[in-house]
């Protein structure tokens, strides 16, 4: 058996990872080693220089050297992202580091969250993940909170503007470790080892998110403790030891903090998660938007071609009604109002978006003699999930909150058709 005694890296400046295969020292056989750093494995390796954007390789087989090797197109280059991409209102804080996209490989361009411009980053968050980001290379972040409070939403878009490739993967109760780091397939013909979204993340810098955290088992977690803990992967079904590529990250996002005190508020089938696991994480907790800032997102994020169908003072009552409604349910809830002792009934933004878009829809139909279209809405949006104490708490807060606004949307519609028609008459006949 030939031994790889050593491997030099000489590198230029910062962005380049290398893939490195050696053979091990022990009598007993090889061992198939990926390390995309300049880190060494089980002695065998060792490799010195810098972490470089356009370097190359040598390999030393007792005094003899190997020509060099170019891997500066396995590896893209890094750039520093301003803090003011996430937000004008961030700017002066903490910057991070990113990919240059152009010097992905096309794979993994085609896994970077599609950019939402509308995402909104609030300081306190925004620092959190800004000092985890660059702070903790190895540590994972739990980000927890109710359903609709942009967890996973705020993990990719944070991930969309570094230029990041996402791999993600949803727990569940029957989950096996081994579905991180891969399987067999048949390809061709051929039985080929396919990498799971661990492996992924780890060979080529890729943020691994897991959604649904405590929906596995706890044990399953703590057979994963290398994965948390950005450790060498050991892949036993091909005998790979991949070492993590610095870029690597993993962030876990859940309804719960895995906590005991939480299993029973709603969300079913979680598992109490083991204190040594969750002892490894960063946290952050989010709670979901601010009223105010959950009214401009309703605005931004609404059908434009809609919105010009109406006057902007009726679309700016419309908005701040809604976050005013989701407010309110959330302190009710908070406060475990009768009706509102279930976490199904606070109101979160996916549930007000789907408000909005039917009562645009509503203001822009015909009125019905018998019609009830608020009550329509907020049943199909949400309360026909409810036991009928909780539905009728949700509507008739629901109510209180908007009122007759669908109706004064109905009117300033037809205000806005009324004006656009007699603007486009004086036009012809001036013409």
């Amino acid at each position: 058996m030939k031994v790889l005694n050593s491997c030099n890296v000489h590198a230029a400046d910062s962005g380049q990872a290398s893939t490195i295969f050696a053979a091990s020292s022990s009598e007993e056989g090889a061992r198939h080693i990926f390390n995309p750093t300049r880190a060494f494995a089980l002695g065998a390796l060792h490799m010195r220089g810098t972490w470089g954007r356009a370097s190359s390789f040598s390999f030393f087989k007792g005094n003899k050297m190997t020509p060099d090797i170019n891997l500066s197109h396995l590896t893209p280059a890094t750039r520093t992202v301003p803090a003011s991409v996430f937000g004008e209102h961030l700017a002066g804080e903490r910057d991070c580091l990113g990919y240059q996209v152009e010097t992905l490989p096309a794979f993994a361009r085609t896994r970077i969250p599609v950019l939402n411009p509308c995402h909104f980053f609030n300081e306190a968050h925004y620092r959190t993940l800004g000092a985890w980001w660059n702070l903790a290379r190895r540590e994972p972040i739990y980000v927890s909170g109710p359903s609709g409070s942009g967890k996973t939403s705020t993990a990719m878009q944070f991930c969309a503007r570094l230029g990041i490739p996402v791999v993600s993967v949803t727990a569940r109760a029957r989950m096996d470790r081994r579905e991180l780091l891969g399987h067999w397939a048949l390809h061709g013909g051929e039985t080929r080892w396919i990498d799971g979204p661990a492996l992924l993340a780890w060979k080529h810098g890729w943020t691994l998110l897991i959604n649904e955290f405590s929906a596995a088992p706890a044990d399953m977690w703590v057979s994963c403790n290398d994965i948390l803990e950005g450790l060498p992967l050991d892949n036993g079904a091909t005998g790979e030891l991949v070492v993590p590529h610095p870029m690597t990250r993993v962030i876990v996002t859940d309804n719960t903090r895995g906590h005991s005190s939480e299993i029973d508020e709603g969300f079913f089938g979680r598992q109490i998660q083991d204190r040594s696991v969750i002892d490894r994480f960063w946290h952050m907790r989010m709670e979901g938007l601010g009223e105010a800032e959950e009214a401009s997102l309703l605005a931004a994020t609404a059908d434009q071609d809609w919105l010009a169908e109406f006057e902007p003072e009726v679309l700016d009552r419309l908005f701040k009604a809604l976050a005013r409604l989701g407010a309110d349910s959330r302190a009710a809830a908070q406060a475990q109002a009768i009706g509102f002792e279930s976490r199904a009934v606070p109101l979160s933004f996916r549930v007000l978006s789907r408000m909005r878009n039917m009562m645009l829809d509503a203001a822009r139909m015909p009125a019905a003699s018998d019609d009830d279209p608020l009550r329509r809405i907020i049943r199909t949006s949400l309360t026909e999930a409810l036991d009928s104490t909780a539905r009728e708490a949700a509507e008739t807060l629901a109510v209180t909150a908007i009122g007759n606004l669908i109706h004064e949307m109905r009117v300033s519609r037809a205000r806005m058709v009324l004006k656009n028609a007699t603007g486009s008459a004086l036009k012809a006949a001036s013409v």
